[in-house]
């Protein structure tokens, strides 16, 4: 008799379990979850915030959006190029740190890296912020070309502080030696001399100076279309002394009507530069032409001499500032060491580049190319 109530008990007992599975079991599944591996139960995370993935989507930047344990659920079309993950998991040891550290001290933590790692980017500043109860918005700000930017600056002003030094201590030398032998002419003489040839440099220096910093901000306003034949017989004109001196002779061909758009005195510059090296560098006698052609569509303007040449190590460096191949050459000559940096930016300005074809005891040629661009005309 009593067997009955049993079995309706378990009978009971089993739909009020089953009932209950079907209550608890959505609500488990949705708070937890099993590890990949199976052993044990992870909470879930709160569903992601529509206004987070705006947010990161509104950076415009390398922006993801992570969970407390390092999983990407979300990042921005440039941040998937950041060699960081694995899967869908940021593996980045210092990225996780700042993750970490965000998730700790619930507030921004921001901080200036470098990398080695992380592709493109080399320098940066990184920030993380916890996002809702469940999220950490990462951002990556890039800061390579500005850095790189203030080290061009920082060396370029310890080597003009550097290379007006000698000039000006030669002055103040010079001027006391002055005074000190004023009683003998034949003194003041050659010291004259020498504080002509220091004046000569400082000038030369300021005005290549001047030159650099209209090349690197080049004003396309000031652009038009220009006759290159014109632009190779003024550049060579200012050489005639020194071409004379030298007796060197130096050559121009061109067709009368090949034309580039540009700056017509920032042109001029750029092949004086290529041609004073030419006649400086070269043995008297020694003929150097300058020519120009149409080449792949691009008007080549080459500067050829027969001189000392360049050795192979130094053809990368050359256009660099204050680079010199030979120091004591460029004492004597009065280069400043600007001319080839200043080729390279007006060129580059132009949208065009300059090669060098070069072997040491055989002579360079260095060839300036700019495109092919017709000057609009109004209706």
């Amino acid at each position: 008799m009593g067997t009955v109530p049993v079995a309706m008990e378990w009978v009971a007992g089993g739909a009020l379990g089953a009932t209950l599975a079907l209550i608890t079991n959505p609500i488990w599944s949705w708070l937890f979850h099993r590890t990949s591996d199976g052993d044990r139960w992870e909470r879930n995370e709160a569903p992601l915030p529509e206004l987070a993935r705006d947010l990161a989507g509104a950076y415009g930047g390398y922006a993801m959006i992570l969970t407390r344990s390092h999983k990407v659920v979300y990042t921005s079309a440039k941040a998937e190029t950041l060699p960081v993950y694995q899967g869908t998991k940021l593996i980045h040891a210092g990225l996780q740190e700042l993750v970490d550290s965000a998730w700790r001290e619930d507030e921004l933590q921001a901080r200036r890296l470098s990398f080695t790692d992380l592709g493109p980017v080399a320098d940066a500043e990184v920030r993380a912020t916890r996002l809702a109860d469940s999220y950490i918005l990462l951002t990556v700000t890039d800061l390579t070309e500005t850095m790189r930017a203030r080290q061009i600056r920082h060396d370029f002003i310890a080597n003009i502080g550097h290379e007006l030094r000698t000039p000006v201590t030669a002055v103040e030398l010079i001027g006391s030696a002055l005074v000190a032998g004023a009683e003998d002419p034949e003194t003041v003489r050659h010291f004259a001399r020498r504080l002509g040839q220091e004046s000569n440099r400082l000038a030369r220096l300021t005005e290549d100076m001047m030159a650099l910093a209209k090349a690197q901000d080049q004003d396309s306003s000031r652009f038009a279309e220009i006759s290159v034949l014109d632009v190779l017989k003024e550049a060579v004109a200012r050489h005639r002394t020194a071409r004379e001196e030298a007796g060197i002779e130096v050559t121009v061909e061109a067709d009368p009507d090949l034309t580039v758009f540009g700056d017509k005195d920032a042109l001029v510059t750029a092949v004086d530069n290529l041609v004073a090296n030419a006649i400086v560098y070269s043995a008297p006698g020694r003929p150097v032409s300058v020519t120009a052609i149409i080449k792949s569509g691009e008007v080549a303007i080459a500067v050829k001499d027969q001189g000392i040449g360049i050795e192979a190590a130094d053809q990368e460096r050359v256009f660099e500032r204050f680079y010199r191949t030979d120091r004591a050459r460029s004492r004597r000559t009065g280069g400043t060491g600007l001319g080839l940096a200043i080729v390279r930016n007006t060129v580059s300005g132009h949208g065009g580049r300059v090669t060098v074809d070069s072997e040491a005891g055989r002579g360079s040629t260095f060839t300036i190319r700019l495109p092919r661009r017709a000057l609009e005309k109004s209706a």
